[in-house]
């Protein structure tokens, strides 16, 4: 191996391998590789001896023979999968016997991450236990995220239902407090001057009669400054807007509205407020707008980023993809080239009355390298297409459908429309990431004959439909657990869709094939409102 396994985070720990293979001699080859790159490994000769050390060690990956002499390598795989403690642990099988699409699809249906199928490159088996040890960490990095951002929501919740009760109260004593003004105006100054939240009271023309200290330190004006003043004089138009719009609502229904505000305008740092207005009714039966407002500037900022996620997740992961596929496409590829060509040279110069048998060794060479190229050009192209990045997105559907015209022993129908140009590269690389995962769930799950790939244009967007006629699936609230091995995937097409701002609609009747649909908008300019 001439590269080591690498990691997001420089400073964070060596990966931790447990690889399990009852042939001592390839179990010390695979040690001896990983060790090369850097990781730290268990090794295992046995099902029995690989549940105990991933149980004690909890690696990051195990690599995993399938054919072992006590417990199947996928009943291994099922039971650490099942156990909670070792939820963020990966699983890669391998095998040099089980090799054939059904044998793959039933390790990956019983939990495993990636199928190694044997013979296989170092540097494309190195190369593909460092992807998927970057995309469990991140995996990791991310459900440990969630957690922390799940612990400060419920603490800003718990807050906000604290100053909530404290509102509901200060709204009571403020009630009580114009009731009988003249008992109590010293009270109600001393509670206004120290509340930690906005308090304000407005007429009926919407002008300011009394502001808490708070609000005028906020608004860096003094009371007299303030007081007779409207929201239109003292807050950017846009704020003021929807300040009147909450305040004609109190004042015109005589209800209590509950709203979060920003009060600040868009060149200025953002100000999110939860504000509780309610009308009042003085002695004389003069109406006014009062209100108080609670800071909740840090828990809309921990919402956000929470949402944007999977967002920064689902840009690292292609990050990831477009560097592997490069490197398998200028690295390995050209090395695995070279040498089938030399072993070409080889073959051609051997005289006519070479032994028969270092013929045919030669020819075996060269042909096995021939095929471990071609499977690395194919992982390549899954990763990230060429033709994705230098033609667009109509040419990299078009070449997908022809590959699987060859390859795929399905009959496939292709309509795409031409585009005048090309789509922002997201919006490209999204749907073409929903294509890919529709396509899969078509070969996994439909048993389908026909497949059909459909790209139209909008007056304001684009949508792309794969359909077929395979078994089909129950949709909507009708789904049961039959159809949760897909749901992961049907999550990740919606993200996608949700991210470049479109929308993801399935389509499915048992019996009668599936139909998934993307979305996505297409920004116009000027005057030009032409299909893009």
């Amino acid at each position: 191996m001439d590269g080591a396994i690498q990691t997001a985070d420089p400073k964070s720990p060596a990966p931790r391998l447990l690889v399990v293979d009852d042939e001592p001699d390839n179990l010390d080859l695979l040690c001896r590789l990983f060790r090369r790159g850097g990781c730290e490994v268990f090794p295992a000769v046995n099902g029995t001896e690989a549940l105990r050390l991933a149980r004690e060690v909890k690696p990051d990956l195990v690599v995993l023979d399938v054919m072992l002499p006590d417990i199947n390598g996928r009943e291994v795989c099922r039971r650490i999968k099942a156990n909670p403690a070792l939820v963020d642990v990966f699983i890669a099988l391998i095998s040099s016997i089980e090799t054939s699409p059904d044998s793959k699809v039933a390790g990956l249906e019983c939990g495993a991450d990636d199928y190694i199928a044997r013979p296989i490159a170092n540097k494309e088996l190195v190369a593909r236990v460092d992807v998927l040890i970057r995309i469990q960490r991140a995996l990791t990095a991310r459900r440990l995220a969630e957690e922390r951002l799940a612990q400060l929501n419920l603490t800003l919740e718990q807050r906000v239902i604290e100053r909530t009760r404290e509102l509901a109260t200060a709204n009571e004593q403020l009630r009580a407090e114009i009731v009988a003004r003249e008992a109590s105006e010293a009270r109600f100054a001393a509670f206004m001057e120290h509340s930690p939240a906005f308090a304000w009271i407005k007429d009926e023309r919407f002008r300011y009669v009394y502001l808490n200290p708070r609000v005028c330190r906020f608004l860096k004006r003094t009371l007299a400054g303030v007081v007779s003043r409207t929201d239109y004089e003292l807050f950017p138009r846009p704020v003021a807007r929807q300040i009147r719009l909450h305040d004609r609502a109190v004042l015109e229904r005589g209800v209590v509205v509950d709203v979060t505000e920003n009060l600040a305008d868009g060149d200025s740092k953002p100000c999110h407020c939860w504000t509780l207005r309610f009308p009042l009714v003085d002695a004389a039966g003069r109406r006014y707008v009062a209100g108080m407002a609670v800071d909740v500037t840090e828990k809309v900022r921990a919402e956000e980023a929470l949402r944007a996620l999977p967002h920064q997740i689902m840009a690292a992961q292609e990050t990831e993809r477009r560097r592997v596929a490069r490197e398998l496409h200028d690295g390995v590829s050209q090395l695995l080239a070279s040498v089938r060509f030399r072993l070409q040279t080889v073959e051609g110069r051997l005289p006519d009355r070479a032994d028969r048998q270092l013929r045919t060794e030669v020819t075996k060479a060269k042909n096995y390298l021939g095929s471990a190229l071609q499977e690395v050009r194919s992982i390549s192209h899954n990763l990230r297409p060429r033709e994705l990045d230098d033609f667009g997105l109509v040419a990299a559907l078009g070449s997908a459908a022809d590959e699987m015209r060859e390859h795929a022993g399905l009959r496939v129908e292709c309509h795409l429309e031409r585009l005048r140009k090309r789509l922002p590269p997201e919006t490209e690389l999204a749907i073409y990431r929903i294509f890919q995962e529709a396509v899969a769930n078509v070969f996994k799950h439909a048993a389908a004959k026909t497949i059909e790939i459909r790209l139209a244009r909008e007056a304001n967007g684009v949508s792309l439909s794969v359909s077929d006629d395979g078994r089909g699936f129950v949709t909507g609230a009708r789904r049961r657990d039959n159809a949760a091995r897909s749901s992961l995937g049907m999550v990740n097409m919606r993200e996608r869709a949700e991210f470049i701002g479109g929308s993801l609609v399935v389509k499915s009747v048992p019996g009668e094939g599936t139909t998934i649909q993307v979305w996505a908008p297409v920004a116009l300019r000027g005057k030009d409102r032409r299909k893009p």
